[in-house]
């Protein structure tokens, strides 16, 4: 794959567990995954409390998905067959489904840290 097929992904930066997730992603194909953290400037068309609840994803053609099928996007670029598959297996609208369901149910619940005057500590 290309630059041309880059996705940037619009994640909280003050989530641990994201940060962690979407780092590896990015390490691991540092050319076809950016990195945004919503909780900086972000573009017009992208409303931050949405990209908060869950992860978007701008695909190279501008369109924006978001819950499993940002992470779909993602795992589509991602080196190794085994992402690949994840991706190929977890498309198709009987599983995608219910696991964005359970996406959306889970990521209320994910750790954040809390920022006063610059300080950041873990909730």
């Amino acid at each position: 794959m290309t630059q041309a097929n880059a996705v940037t992904a619009y994640f909280d930066g003050l989530c641990p567990i994201c940060v962690s997730e979407m780092s590896h992603y990015a390490i691991a194909a540092p050319d076809l995954v950016r990195l945004h953290d919503c909780n900086g400037e972000i573009p017009e068309d992208i409303d931050r409390e949405a990209a908060l609840a869950s992860l978007h994803v701008r695909l190279p053609d501008g369109r924006v998905v978001n819950g499993w099928l940002a992470f779909i996007a993602i795992w589509d670029r991602m080196p190794g067959r085994h992402w690949r598959w994840l991706a190929a297996l977890t498309r198709p609208a009987p599983l995608r489904v219910p696991l964005n369901q359970i996406y959306l149910w889970l990521a209320p619940l994910r750790p954040r840290k809390t920022c006063h005057d610059g300080a950041c500590k873990a909730d």
